[in-house]
């Protein structure tokens, strides 16, 4: 299985994040952060083949972040 860290985007996750609203509720803050996640593990499927992408994906739900 190749490393998970070679498949991360260049690019900061949180930079475009300024559009982020600064007073939101909890619920509001964890959607935001699972379409950011969901997001991120989109743009590594392109480099992961179907078992190791469904790994990523199973260990996020597991921990309720997808």
């Amino acid at each position: 299985m190749a490393n998970l860290l070679d498949h991360i985007p260049r690019t900061p996750l949180l930079e475009g994040v300024d559009y982020w609203p600064k007073s939101a509720t909890r619920e509001e803050w964890f959607a935001l952060t699972r379409d950011l996640i969901a997001s991120t593990i989109a743009e590594m499927g392109e480099y992961l083949d179907d078992a190791e992408l469904s790994v990523v994906e199973e260990h996020f739900i597991k921990g309720g972040l997808l």
